[in-house]
């Protein structure tokens, strides 16, 4: 299974590089150059950004690219994120209802979930936390990465002490439950202009807190790849994923490989968002993975040159 893989378009943000048509057929041409004998397209999560904009323009925006990729490739596959956790969120309700009309009321708790969804009259093959494939004889883990750090981190956290305190057992729903209350009420305040940039805030803020809670000065000696690994190998153990030989994941805007050895070769795809809006600028804006029978290669749009590229031995 030869892949490209796209990650953190932001469709719906005004500074998405992905909402100007030429740079979608410069992709395009790009794709049919470089990644020649791909049959499949994985999109690692906040494709639309749901948290800054209302759906339907999200959606408007993001109509050229998923049309054009539609097009050139047989399976488009789209691996959910936190900005646009809500598509998760509409296709556990439409279970539940499923659930309701037959009668079946028990709660039910599915670690993967996977779905066909229609967005814009295309049909895309949906995942959620996770999606696997296999190249080159090798196991490939894609997701989003927003489950490695952040305000995710703290929120489990939080969850445990207070397991502990009641004497319960943390269940492996809980991260998910916590995650879900914060992304639904970011959601759905998306129209309310005020509400956007105070969530930016917090969202900065819980940014930092972790950073000096994961120790300042150790964040600065390593690469945002190499920082992450410890909760890379820690969510493939949580999830009993068993052996994998790369970890692909998108989430902080910033491109880059890193592999211990033993572990899997853990990489960024990057983002397609010089300006996130929230005050970070990606040191690699519009990069995108290639991963095919002769490796994993990452690229920049508009640079001949791979940034790097590596054999999946």
């Amino acid at each position: 299974m030869a892949s490209i893989v796209i990650s953190d378009t932001h469709f719906g943000l005004s500074s998405a590089t992905l909402n100007d048509p030429r740079k979608v057929e410069q992709l395009m041409q790009e794709l049919a150059l470089y990644g020649s004998g791909c049959d499949e397209v994985v999109l690692l999560g906040d494709i639309f950004d749901l948290w800054r904009v209302n759906p339907e323009k999200a959606i408007r925006d993001s109509r050229f690219f998923l049309r054009c990729l539609s097009k050139a490739f047989p399976k488009v596959r789209y691996v959910v994120g936190n900005h646009d956790h809500h598509l998760v969120v509409l296709h556990q309700e439409d279970e539940f209802m499923e659930r309701v009309a037959r009668g079946d009321l028990y709660p039910v708790y599915v670690p993967t979930l996977q779905w066909q969804q229609l967005i814009d009259n295309l049909n895309i093959d949906m995942y959620y936390p996770v999606y696997r494939s296999r190249c080159c004889h090798r196991n490939i883990i894609f997701t989003h990465g927003h489950h490695l750090g952040g305000i995710h981190a703290i929120s489990m956290q939080l969850v445990q002490k207070l397991r502990r305190l009641s004497g319960e057992e943390t269940l492996p729903a809980d991260l998910e439950t916590m995650m879900t209350y914060a992304y639904e009420s970011i959601y759905r305040s998306a129209s309310i202009g005020e509400m956007v940039d105070f969530e930016d805030r917090v969202w900065k803020a819980s940014g930092l807190l972790q950073w000096f809670m994961t120790g300042a000065t150790h964040s600065s000696r390593f690469t945002p790849v190499q920082s992450q690994y410890p909760a890379i190998l820690k969510f493939l153990r949580d999830r009993n994923l068993g052996k994998v030989d790369c970890f692909i994941y998108g989430d902080t805007h910033r491109a880059g490989i890193y592999q211990r050895k033993g572990g899997p070769l853990a990489v960024n795809a990057g983002c397609f968002l010089p300006d996130d809006g929230c005050g970070s600028i990606p040191e690699l804006p519009d990069t995108y993975l290639v991963i095919g029978d002769d490796g994993l290669t990452l690229r920049q749009l508009g640079r001949r040159e791979p940034l790097f590229m590596c054999e999946l031995l």
